[in-house]
């Protein structure tokens, strides 16, 4: 199955190449690695609006210590600049958490979600502030109920 997602992936690439449209490219591209690693793995723009964020990084990490399994997705919310990241920075990590696990097809195969709030100095890049919050991925699916969290 993957080999042929790869080769549906070069094959669109080289298809897609040929026409010199970066817009094209991109959504190819975009396309292909949706199909290899899952619908919803790109955050929706949803999540990007609920801090107004500049933009999102996603990894994924699966792992085995000890004989035990660790799976995590890690969401990177770069320099929101929202009211509610003042206000309920855990509330709203917790919202992104679920609209994520909601949206994403392979969540299933993850334990956890971190969502990471960097926010970074506009005049020395190199200075940063990070949050994180961990959340488990079977507690975002089973608890359903928005009224909560004061997020709607």
């Amino acid at each position: 199955m993957k080999v042929r997602s790869i080769f549906c992936l070069f094959f669109l690439l080289w298809a897609t190449s040929c026409a010199c449209d970066g817009e094209n490219i991109f959504k190819a591209m975009t396309w292909s690695m949706s199909k290899l690693a899952g619908e919803g793995y790109f955050p929706s723009s949803e999540i990007m609006a609920l801090g107004n964020f500049e933009h999102v990084e996603v990894s994924m990490q699966k792992s085995y210590l000890d004989g035990e399994r660790k799976n995590e997705v890690s969401l990177r919310l770069i320099n929101g600049r929202g009211p509610q990241l003042h206000v309920g920075e855990e509330i709203l990590a917790r919202k992104a958490a679920e609209m994520y696990a909601e949206g994403y097809s392979k969540i299933d195969e993850y334990d956890f979600i971190n969502i990471i709030f960097i926010q970074t100095d506009p005049n020395n890049p190199d200075n940063l502030a990070m949050s994180e919050y961990s959340f488990r991925v079977e507690d975002l699916i089973s608890d359903k109920n928005p009224n909560d969290y004061g997020l709607q």
